[in-house]
């Protein structure tokens, strides 16, 4: 299977779904954003001050109905390590009884890497019987049942047999979801415990921001290539026929330089500081806005991608490391 950074056809993103433009939300803004992205991060538990930790998020089904293009979409999504996950979906519902891309919904919490991994409306019972069977700890916890094999961020051997990377020594399961994670902290995030991540105002501008998409990955800033961007986190999202950019956090100052670098560096003319090839191949247009949400100085791009380009360009600018010298081009 291809990796995430592939691009994926345009017709068939369009086929899939229509999306909701999202907005940057004003200064005062109360209600939080209300769309399926900010319900996964009302699932998410951590804390997570000032972006700190990262979010993948997709609900795969219309995705899956792309075939491989989608699942590299939703692989992108989730960021490595949990992406390996959808990449083992054959091998999983083999030998486990269970195909991830089945889930209602996958969440995944971390950084420049997955730690950890939540499918929601799947039975992975059958993968818990295997785990146990290998040594696995079990223990009740409220609704769901921990499940702990090995040290911190070993991959246990019925999961590391079938190509899974990172994930498994700390897991959770009950009737209609499970969880795969590095650790014990991890784990819980994803099981909701602790203060939400809509909560923070970040990851609020950032909902905000990314609007009704099909697939978001939320990277904490300082762990773009180590990069010190003056800013809290960039959020990436795909849609049916846009995509959108959202770098939030900093001062009202850093966030013009941000947009004068964005409008610089993504314009039609301009190079992928990575590969050298020409913006306007990937990207037929873009509109570049500053605005603010709940104190969090917000700076969105709106994507078009270029005819017979495909789909996925801030995903792949992400996992080839563009996105940090993107917003640094000035």
């Amino acid at each position: 299977m291809s990796g995430p950074g592939k691009r994926i056809g345009l017709g068939l993103l369009v086929a899939v779904a229509s999306i909701a433009a999202g907005g940057c939300g004003g200064p005062d803004a109360g209600e939080p954003p209300a769309s399926p992205f900010a319900a996964a991060l009302a699932s998410i538990g951590g804390g997570g001050a000032n972006g700190s930790l990262g979010v993948g998020w997709t609900d795969p089904k219309p995705l899956q109905s792309l075939g491989a293009p989608g699942t590299q979409l939703i692989a992108g999504a989730l960021g490595p390590n949990a992406g390996s996950v959808i990449e083992a979906a054959p091998a999983i519902e083999r030998r486990f009884g269970f195909d991830p891309l089945d889930a209602e919904r996958l969440v995944s919490v971390g950084g420049s890497y997955a730690f950890g991994l939540r499918l929601d409306g799947v039975d992975a019972r059958g993968l818990e019987s295997k785990l146990i069977a290998a040594g696995g700890r079990t223990r009740a916890s409220g609704e769901a049942e921990l499940l702990d094999i090995g040290g911190y961020a070993s991959v246990p051997g019925p999961l590391l047999d079938i190509g899974v990377n990172g994930l498994g020594a700390s897991d959770a399961f009950g009737d209609d979801r499970a969880v795969l994670a590095i650790s014990e902290t991890a784990r819980a995030a994803l099981l909701g415990r602790g203060e939400r991540l809509l909560e923070e105002p970040t990851y609020a501008a950032a909902a905000d921001c990314l609007g009704d998409v099909l697939a978001v990955r939320l990277i904490p800033a300082k762990l773009l290539l180590s990069t010190e961007l003056g800013v809290a986190a960039v959020g990436l999202g795909v849609g049916a026929g846009e995509e959108v950019l959202c770098v939030l956090g900093g001062s009202g100052e850093r966030a013009a330089e941000v947009a004068a670098s964005l409008r610089e560096s993504l314009a039609p003319q301009a190079r992928d500081p990575r590969t050298g090839e020409r913006i306007g191949d990937s990207v037929a247009a873009r509109q570049v806005s500053v605005g603010s949400y709940a104190g969090v100085e917000v700076v969105r791009v709106e994507l078009t991608p270029a005819a017979g380009a495909g789909a996925g360009f801030v995903f792949a600018a992400a996992a080839r490391g563009s996105i940090a010298d993107l917003i640094n081009a000035r």
